[in-house]
């Protein structure tokens, strides 16, 4: 007999079940754990992890807050249509210090170096702009116009050893790119099946994954000496459309969030699927996993969110002591 799908550890109903588009955890000194929760309406839902309810509301805009970051002093976001808000964290809650309105119509994520204050914002015509937290422009990444590459559908920044800072960059066309982020040259390119949704990459295990429109997870590599990009295998599933991926930080596990409203949760080992988490009823927005323990659960966490308005918290393949 088959097992049946565990149970989250909780699930939030978002504030009169508005529509979840991403998430981020957010640990703060003196121990205040928090899941942010970027919504349909434009608001930021901030849960309180022990008590599991709406601590903070935070207006950013009208318009779906489709991606955000939170570092231990600030909160940037992405509202659909193309602007980017950087906001301070003070005694009293978030201000505004930043807003970047670049009139970018597409669902491409940003991606951010928090060490250096660095955004790499998604633009029209293949372009990613970048810029810094005080919205100053520091350069651009144009790929050769000859390529045809369409608009940038997500990003994934990546530290390598010696200090070489590199953009993965997933087009429209089914190019993925990876950049080389001092001197903003293509170091390696690898031709998909599909027009990519969401791209990850796992540095210890030299390996990625790309999810798109289809019913096909595209696993690919690094190499460790030249950076060159290579297709590894395909992994089939059910239904097609994949809005996330996201792999776990101990390399072990990655998950899938797609367009059906399942969750799967993969082997980085054997690549194949261990659970397929059919909660949600609707599709799935963002997956994330905690970067630290959340005391409650004395575990890392996975969060989940999508169009239903409910967000699921899940431990899964935790080794405790």
């Amino acid at each position: 007999m088959a097992l049946l799908p565990p149970d989250p550890v909780y699930t939030i109903r978002n504030v009169d079940n508005v529509p979840v588009y991403s998430l981020a955890f957010s640990f703060m000194p003196g121990g205040l754990e928090r899941l942010l929760a970027g919504s349909k309406n434009g608001y930021v839902y901030a849960y309180n992890l022990q008590t599991n309810r709406v601590q903070q509301k935070i207006q950013v805009g009208q318009a779906p807050i489709l991606h955000l970051i939170h570092t231990s002093n600030h909160l940037i976001t992405q509202e659909k249509g193309g602007k980017f808000k950087v906001f301070s964290l003070t005694n009293s809650g978030y201000e505004e210090d930043t807003l970047i309105d670049t009139d970018y119509p597409g669902f491409c994520r940003f991606e951010a170096n928090t060490k250096l204050e660095t955004l790499y914002v998604p633009d029209k015509e293949s372009k990613v702009t970048l810029y810094n937290f005080s919205g100053e422009k520091l350069g651009c990444l144009e790929p050769d116009a000859s390529l045809k590459l369409g608009d940038p559908m997500c990003l994934k920044y990546i530290e390598f050893p010696c200090d070489q800072p590199c953009l993965l960059v997933g087009y429209e066309a089914g190019w993925l790119i990876l950049w080389d982020l001092n001197t903003s040259q293509c170091i390696s390119k690898l031709q998909t099946i599909e027009c990519p949704m969401s791209v990850d990459f796992h540095r210890e295990q030299q390996r990625g994954m790309i999810g798109n429109t289809s019913n096909v997870i595209q696993i690919f590599s690094i190499g460790r000496k030249d950076l060159s990009l290579a297709h590894k295998l395909d992994i089939s599933i059910k239904n097609p459309g994949i809005n996330k991926v996201q792999t776990r930080s101990d390399g072990k596990v990655f998950a899938s969030g797609g367009w059906d409203g399942h969750i799967r949760i993969f082997s980085w080992y054997s690549l194949r699927p261990l659970v397929v988490l059919t909660e949600h009823k609707q599709a799935i927005q963002d997956v994330v996993y905690s970067s630290e323990k959340v005391s409650f659960w004395n575990a890392n966490i996975m969060a989940a969110g999508g169009l239903d308005g409910a967000i699921t918290l899940w431990e899964l393949y935790n080794n405790k002591p």
